[in-house]
């Protein structure tokens, strides 16, 4: 391995997401899919008035919109649950593992004895999870789709509408990734000697 190798990375992110999935990319094919579908669809839905409380409460969304809101969301929890309890039961692959430990070699470590960062990295890891949970409360368990700047996003063009959507699960999805990163990162955390204590 050569020293860029050794590094964690976007493709780190990715080893793990695929690692924790049913077949390589398969979340991302399965939004694809489902971001999709109300469009091919959605003419087949123009009266869909939602199955979860943000989506009913969308009154100046037409039936695609209020489909893919659904959609999309309910995927996202569906994804969130399986790759999470993935990682709790199953973990990673031992050449995912890989990557971390090679990451943490001796020349690397820059953590003193004094210093604290799986407590840094696991305080960080629950923040980036509590956005997510507070994006899927937003815009699935509440109500706030009946509020005047909700109303006034959704009464432009569906295009751009879509966009909102899509960036924020892709958003959303890289934080949860993230979050799994830091979470088995700080299991290959190694302190080196504090220089003030060294004989």
């Amino acid at each position: 391995m050569n020293k860029k190798d050794n590094k964690i990375s976007h493709q780190t992110m990715l080893n793990i997401l695929n690692d924790l999935s049913p077949f390589n990319h398969a979340c991302l094919i399965g939004f694809a899919t489902v971001f999709f579908m109300p469009f091919i669809f959605g003419s087949h839905f123009s009266d869909y008035q939602g199955v979860t409380p943000f989506t009913q409460s969308m009154t100046a969304a037409s039936g695609r919109i209020r489909l893919l809101n659904d959609s999309v969301m309910l995927y996202f929890i569906f994804v969130f649950i399986l790759v999470f309890l993935a990682y709790l039961f199953k973990g990673l692959s031992d050449k995912v593992v890989m990557e971390f430990k090679q990451a943490a070699r001796p020349h690397r470590r820059k953590n003193r004895e004094t210093d604290n960062p799986q407590r840094t990295i696991f305080f960080t890891a629950c923040f980036l999870m509590f956005i997510n949970f507070s994006w899927v409360w937003a815009f699935t368990f509440s109500s706030i789709g009946k509020s005047r700047i909700i109303s006034s996003i959704l009464s432009g063009s569906e295009f751009f509408i879509a966009v909102y959507i899509l960036s924020g699960f892709l958003a959303n999805l890289y934080l949860f990734v993230y979050a799994l990163l830091m979470m088995e990162a700080r299991k290959h955390i190694v302190f080196i000697e504090n220089s003030s204590a060294a004989p």
